[in-house]
């Protein structure tokens, strides 16, 4: 049963508000460190141009005459205003860019300590050890299980697997 109150004009209030003002958004991948940072500087950057359109906004009502010169002076420093948020984006990344530099090589540092460390640990676990003879171990077996089906032929097999 279709809805008798599904018309456009009827959902007109109950849509949803976008939050930001530059238009429609996408979904994007940043590092957990940068994402506050980033969602600071695009919401920085959208109250900005909010801002800008509200000024165009009211020269674009005043009188004819000053109409072409305010439109003139709202693109100067529109232009002006990205130029200077660039600006002040590289300024800022800069040093961000440095610091990322130093924490790779610092990251590459402790990769390959970590790859030393694990090295050492491993040939320090595995100490060499004096394992008896095949027939000694199979006379100790015999000892405890009579009925033991192994062969000296097994055991020196396990040996084997052990040393190798």
């Amino acid at each position: 049963m279709p809805n008798p109150k599904g018309h456009e004009d009827s959902i007109k209030d109950s849509r949803f508000k976008a939050a930001w003002q530059s238009g429609p958004t996408r979904t994007i991948r940043v590092p957990i460190a940068l994402a506050n940072a980033t969602l600071d500087y695009a919401r920085q950057l959208d109250n900005k141009q909010s801002q800008s359109r509200d000024t165009a906004d009211s020269h674009s009502s005043s009188a004819l005459d000053n109409k072409q010169s305010q439109s003139r002076d709202t693109a100067d420093s529109h232009s002006s205003s990205a130029l200077d948020s660039k600006q002040s984006q590289s300024r800022d990344t800069s040093g961000s860019i440095e610091e990322l530099k130093r924490l790779k090589g610092e990251c590459k540092r402790l990769q390959s300590l970590v790859s030393d460390l694990r090295i050492e640990l491993y040939h320090r676990r595995r100490p060499e050890i004096e394992l008896p003879d095949a027939a000694d171990l199979l006379n100790r077996l015999k000892a405890k299980r009579k009925k033991s089906a192994a062969t000296l032929a097994d055991i020196e097999a396990i040996l084997e697997m052990i040393e190798g």
